[in-house]
């Protein structure tokens, strides 16, 4: 799960980084990790962002990863062609309650 959390991160950025982790939220089946990574591109600019994964866990493992991040951030690090991406239309957020 890893490698598929960081998969784009080589083509971007150096493989030296450093992550700060600030906070881990335990609540049932879920868990919530929010943290910072510092970093540089691979042309050296700065690339300092904040982060919020969501996994639900079982079996001793985690499931169902979320990120929440600056997408912006990423978009204008990596480069990536504007033009081809589409932006979605706003959705309601689906809550579900824990017994």
């Amino acid at each position: 799960m890893v490698n598929e959390l960081f998969a784009g991160v080589k083509e971007t950025l150096s493989p030296s980084f450093e992550v700060i982790p600030h906070r881990f939220i335990a609540d049932g089946d879920h868990v919530v990790i929010e943290h910072s990574a510092r970093n540089t591109t691979l042309d050296g600019r700065p690339y300092h962002h904040n982060y919020c994964w969501v996994f639900r866990t079982g079996d001793g493992k985690l499931h169902e990863p979320r990120e929440y991040m600056d997408t912006e951030l990423m978009t204008e690090t990596s480069g990536a062609d504007r033009s081809r991406v589409r932006p979605r239309a706003s959705r309601p957020i689906a809550w579900r309650t824990h017994r």
